[in-house]
């Protein structure tokens, strides 16, 4: 059997192992943690006070692939080795799922609010820290938003702008609070198409959006929040999503954010056609989530195989939007983000696909996911609401 070491047990690298035969492949996982999140499930948890949903990672492989408990700090392509705590793996194939990590050491003043509110990128404690804060929150100035233009979950910091919203109305403290949300981008959402959704609906609900905000500091003592430009918000609650870096493992193969420079079509790391990248570590321009992973490993095994398969770019992210509706961000390399607004069954699907989360992991969902897939391709709907057709 041919040797495959999966470096990171993320959705992508668990997906990868069920989709090639136990009988070709002797697999083995390294990873740092046996404990795998639904990142999703953090959002709610930080803003809602729901549980976060966490799994053994061990529940998820196959039986017969093998689990290294460790912390990977080289991956040589040209020599086919993996090092982790000291210790050298070799391989017959390498995929490299070391997802991306949140920074909160290059923005000055952002770990000590990180420390103080949390946040619903990281880890449940976090998580769960936010909410303490969201719950005790009983007016004044709110700010939300991205520091940076990476990071994984692109509806994720919108989401919780539109949550706390939700929340802080519920409470019956909206009349002296005030929500700000901040982007280094030109718009809220990425996407214009999105956007031409979101914005709208962001105004309505009296949440201000303050473009091209540069975060260049965090006062935590003096509460402020400083742009590059200069210009300072002050706040009482705060949510901001750090930077998102990758591992900067794969030696001589990664951007200066330590993401695997990978080939947007085939996955494949640089000339190595042994050697592969899926899910967040990559530096594919598209968006880093579950999806995207799910789909990046189909790709990679079918490669596996010997099948010329390629990855579409294609993302499928679900976006809440508050009193239980929701919309999802459909599109491709080939086609943008197809328009689309929130609403109560897009909110029930999303659950559905949440509910899903472990047996699509594992493969038992294959079909409904296939079928779903090709049903929501957004190169069809875009043919289909083009002008004339």
């Amino acid at each position: 059997m041919k040797k495959l070491l999966i470096v990171g047990a993320g959705d992508g690298g668990i997906i990868l192992s069920h989709s090639v035969s136990a009988s070709d492949f002797d697999i083995t996982f390294i990873d740092r943690s046996d404990m795998h999140y639904f990142q999703p499930s953090l959002l709610h948890a930080a803003l809602l006070g729901t549980a976060e949903k966490r799994i053994s990672k061990r529940r998820l492989m196959p039986r017969r692939s093998k689990l290294v408990m460790g912390t990977v700090t080289s991956v040589d392509l040209a020599n086919r080795s993996v090092t982790a705590d000291g210790k050298s793996y070799d391989y017959d194939y390498v995929v490299v799922d070391t997802g991306s990590r949140p920074d909160y050491t290059s923005i000055p003043g952002h770990a000590g609010l990180y420390r103080e509110f949390g946040d619903f990128h990281s880890d449940a404690d976090a998580a769960s820290r936010m909410y303490g804060k969201v719950r005790g929150f009983k007016g004044g100035k709110v700010v939300i938003g991205p520091t940076y233009p990476v990071f994984k979950c692109p509806p994720s910091p919108v989401e919780a702008a539109f949550l706390f919203e939700q929340q802080a109305r519920r409470a019956g403290v909206t009349g002296n609070t005030e929500i700000t949300y901040i982007t280094p981008l030109p718009r809220a959402y990425p996407a214009e198409s999105i956007n031409e959704v979101v914005e709208p609906i962001l105004k309505e609900r009296g949440i201000r959006v303050l473009p091209f905000f540069d975060v260049d500091s965090v006062d935590a003592g003096a509460r402020k929040i400083v742009s590059i430009e200069g210009d300072e918000l002050s706040y009482d609650f705060a949510a901001l999503v750090p930077p998102h870096k990758g591992a900067g493992v794969v030696k001589d193969n990664c951007d200066s954010d330590g993401f695997v420079n990978t080939d947007k079509y085939t996955l494949k790391i640089g000339k190595y056609d042994d050697a592969f990248c899926i899910g967040d570590a990559t530096n594919i321009q598209t968006a880093k989530s579950g999806v995207t992973a799910h789909l990046e490993a189909k790709v990679v095994a079918k490669r596996l195989k010997g099948i010329d398969a390629r990855f579409n770019g294609r993302t499928n992210c679900p976006f809440e939007t508050g009193y239980g509706r929701a919309l999802f961000v459909i599109s491709s390399f080939e086609s943008p983000a197809v328009k689309m607004r929130p609403s109560r069954m897009n909110y029930a699907m999303k659950k559905a696909m949440a509910a899903m989360a472990w047996p699509a992991l594992k493969g038992y969902a294959d079909p409904i996911f296939d079928a779903y897939f090709a049903m929501t391709n957004p190169e069809k709907r875009m043919a289909k609401s083009a002008p004339g057709a």
